[in-house]
């Protein structure tokens, strides 16, 4: 197989696995909202998130992540006020006292792990608060994927193994960015945790113009050097190992690019990126966050709203709607922020540098 064949669109989109892989998020969702109380509050007064969990005495994101799901699930409705109501199936089947309550044999089968870690995730109060003074985030100390960069060391054997998952869920939408964005006026981009370099390679066979690198900790580049080798882009992609919490940042690129970094973080750790991103640019420059974006409501898509909860269980962060990164993005200073839909479910939100 030649390497341009590897960077062709499939002939059959992802959108199936992607919907398979995340339904497994489903059932624990469900059966750990039943046990947690949340229909059965709900089904007693309608609730915005952050009521819901005053309530509850619960952590206000996962609250959020949950409700999200559960109503991208149509077991709750999101109303214009914000408050989540019960759906009809959610009151008829998953509040106690109905006759034909379902939750006993909803539990069976469920994914202890996922049941488990999302009730103590709503417990945790102040889960979202993982942060150093300036907003770096702090090892969790809980397994969390994205402890390894928290830290700032990840060994060969794991930049292997995440390399190797990260580029079989983003090839189909590395390949998407490279057609549908505009790289026009950009000679030089950087991949900011570009993980197996896979975004980098595609848009550079796509885009002659174009000199990209990958900035990642040193395993991780060398793990993403095979994928740049095999891609046949070795004379235009590159690799520099750089702590992005720890070290300066390179300069001299014309629009750095984040791919499914910036939902590993929690609000301030992002307004953090997004300063240090408006510092590393120069006038003219870009922001370019590539990201499965809910809806403004945050109760969809499904998809979306599955992954984040695996978001929520996994890192520190959770996915976010186009107004929520244009907020953080204006607040460092980008100006004229643009959606493109580039992938099925993802889209590239770019922030320009006035």
């Amino acid at each position: 197989m030649q390497p341009r064949d590897i960077y062709a669109a499939p002939t059959i989109d992802d959108r199936r696995m992607w919907d398979l892989w995340l339904s497994g998020l489903h059932q624990p969702a469900i059966v750990a909202a039943e046990e947690a109380g949340v229909f059965r509050a709900l089904d007693d007064e309608p609730a915005t998130a952050a009521e819901l969990a005053v309530r509850l005495g619960f952590d206000e994101r996962a609250t959020r992540v949950l409700l999200g799901l559960l109503a991208a699930l149509r077991l709750l409705l999101a109303g214009g006020d914000g408050r989540y109501r019960l759906g009809d199936e959610a009151r008829i089947y998953l509040v106690k006292g109905s006759p034909w309550y379902w939750a006993p044999m909803a539990s069976v089968a469920v994914s202890e792990w996922h049941r488990t870690r999302l009730l103590e995730k709503l417990k945790q109060r102040g889960s979202d608060q993982v942060t150093g003074p300036e907003g770096t985030p702090l090892v969790s100390a809980e397994g969390r994927a994205a402890d390894d960069w928290a830290a700032g060391d990840v060994s060969s054997q794991r930049a292997r193994e995440v390399a190797a998952r990260m580029h079989a869920h983003s090839l189909p939408a590395a390949v998407g960015v490279a057609k549908l964005y505009d790289f026009s006026g950009i000679a030089r981009l950087l991949d900011v945790g570009g993980g197996s370099g896979c975004f980098m390679v595609a848009a550079a066979q796509a885009h002659p113009q174009l000199r990209c690198t990958v900035m990642e900790l040193p395993a991780m580049c060398e793990a993403a050097s095979g994928y740049i080798h095999a891609g046949g882009v070795g004379d235009r992609v590159d690799t520099r190992a750089v702590d992005m919490f720890r070290q300066p940042w390179p300069r001299g690129y014309d629009a750095l690019f984040f791919s499914n970094i910036w939902h590993d973080w929690n609000v301030r750790t992002c307004q953090w990126l997004a300063a240090r991103a408006y510092e590393a640019l120069p006038a003219g420059g870009r922001i370019l966050l590539h990201e499965m974006l809910l809806d403004e409501d945050g109760a969809g898509p499904l998809t979306a709203a599955s992954f984040s909860m695996l978001m929520l269980l996994a890192t520190q962060g959770q996915q976010f709607t186009a107004g929520e990164l244009k907020e953080i993005l204006e607040g460092a200073g980008f100006a004229h922020i643009e959606v493109t839909p580039t992938h099925h479910y993802y889209s590239v939100v770019t922030g320009h540098k006035p």
